[in-house]
C-alpha cells in the first residue's frame, strides 16, 4: 500500500495553536461554553424546584422538607410500583406476547 503526502498543507493545520497554554485557553473557553452553560441551567432549574417546593410547603403549612418526603420518598416509589403492576398485569393479560 502507497502512502501519498499531500502536495499542499491542509489548512486545518494553520488553525491549530502552536503553544500548549493557547490550547488549553481555547479548550477552556471550549468547555466553558458548552458544559459550564449547561451546568448554570441545570443549577438554575434545580433552585426553582426548590423555590416551588417551599412555596407548597408554605401554602399547605407542611414545610418544605414534609413536602419533599411526601413528593420524593413516598409518592414517587408508589407511582413506579404502581405503574410496574399495571405493566405486568397487562403483559400477563396479553400472554407475556410484545406486541
Amino acid at each position: 500500500m502507497e502512502v501519498k503526502i499531500p502536495i499542499k498543507k491542509p489548512p486545518v493545520i494553520d488553525t491549530l495553536p502552536n503553544s500548549l497554554s493557547t490550547a488549553e485557553e481555547q479548550l477552556n473557553m471550549l468547555l466553558k461554553d458548552k458544559f459550564f452553560g449547561f451546568t448554570n441551567f441545570i443549577d438554575l432549574v434545580f433552585w426553582w424546584c426548590v423555590d416551588i417546593l417551599h412555596v407548597w410547603g408554605d401554602i399547605t403549612g407542611l414545610g418544605y422538607n414534609l413536602i419533599n418526603i411526601l413528593i420524593f420518598i413516598l409518592l414517587q416509589p408508589a407511582l413506579i410500583l404502581i405503574f410496574f403492576t399495571l405493566w405486568i398485569v397487562e403483559r400477563a393479560r396479553r400472554g407475556g406476547s410484545h406486541g
